[in-house]
């Protein structure tokens, strides 16, 4: 039953259409990897981690629990699945994103932001797989990532626990709530790096049981 509320929840994000343009650019015009290169400051000094990684920590908790998928940066699917999802979500909120009835139009720096949070020595991108062609496409016409426009749905994540370990990680663990009654669809735990980025973190593992 959690399965199947979690899964109307995030609904909209997995099966929401391309508009035509974009569904226009084909994975040819794509090029090899995607270089991500930018730095655009920092989380400001006041925000605690769980709260500036909340995001990366949603994205990754869903992403992981939908498609039964372990952490693996290494792994392509696993890599452009969790980013769609983290994108998708909250991509819109950036204020550099342009919005149309049913895309989301991100440059490339927006995605090197985001993956900087999501995975630990990612430098270069791999192409886009045809697993997630469908809802997430690179435009060369004019150097921007195409996304089907989504949400976060219902659940929440509620971080149970933070411990700055010696080595100067900060170890996570919480939920993935449905707030209507408050039960927990999955739980996580998970180690952030500190780092000179945006979000401030980046996740370095995350483990995850139901």
């Amino acid at each position: 039953m959690k399965k199947l509320i979690l899964s109307v929840a995030v609904l909209a994000m997995l099966s929401a259409a391309l508009g035509p343009a974009a569904a226009a650019q084909s994975q040819q015009e794509a090029p090899s990897a995607y270089s991500m290169p930018f730095i655009h400051g920092s989380v400001p000094a006041q925000a605690a981690p769980a709260q500036a990684m909340r995001p990366a920590l949603h994205a990754l908790t869903l992403a992981m629990l939908e498609n039964d998928l372990a952490f693996d940066p290494q792994d392509e699917d696993f890599l452009w699945t969790s980013l769609y999802y983290m994108l998708g979500m909250y991509g819109q909120q950036d204020q550099r994103a342009v919005l149309t009835d049913d895309t989301l139009i991100l440059p490339p720096e927006v995605i090197s932001d985001y993956a900087a949070a999501l995975y630990p020595q990612v430098t270069e991108l791999p192409e886009i797989p045809q697993s997630i062609a469908d809802r997430m496409t690179y435009s060369a016409q004019d150097n921007t990532y195409h996304l089907a426009r989504g949400d976060a749905g219902l659940a929440e994540v509620a971080v149970r626990s933070a411990e700055t370990q010696a080595d100067g990680t900060l170890a996570l663990s919480g939920s993935l709530v449905y707030p209507v009654d408050g039960s927990a669809l999955a739980s996580f735990q998970a180690v952030l790096q500190p780092t000179d980025t945006m979000f401030g973190y980046v996740i370095t593992e995350m483990t995850l049981t139901q």
